[in-house]
């Protein structure tokens, strides 16, 4: 099985090849051929470094993933309503209330609803 060095080395071997073929057909004239063909190795540097990262577990951790919120006006009222139920005028909850029990009645609300 090869390495992750054999398998970057194979892959900048295989673009280097491509980028050959692609500077040798294209249609850009004579003159231009020489800068495209100086500018390549640079692209396919750059390239072998980023597979080898990619190949070798990669360095950069990923971004969380989002989740779009939806709305629901008919909740909202709902939790309002039994958050005036479960508390206290200065904010703290009732005696026997809890927050699971401040949710549940939120939830019974916003099915009469």
């Amino acid at each position: 099985m090869p390495t992750d060095a054999e398998r970057a080395a194979a892959l900048r071997a295989a673009a280097d090849y491509l980028v050959g073929v692609a500077v040798a057909a294209s249609p850009i004239p004579l003159a231009s051929k020489p800068i495209v063909g100086n500018v390549a190795p640079d692209i396919i540097e750059s390239l072998a470094i980023e597979v080898a990262r990619k190949l070798q577990g990669g360095t950069q951790a990923k971004a969380p993933r989002t989740r779009r919120k939806r709305k629901d006006p008919k909740m909202s009222k709902a939790l309002k309503q039994s958050n005036e139920r479960f508390r206290k005028k200065n904010g703290s909850l009732r005696a026997g209330a809890t927050q699971a029990k401040i949710m549940a009645y939120a939830h019974k609300l916003r099915r009469k609803m």
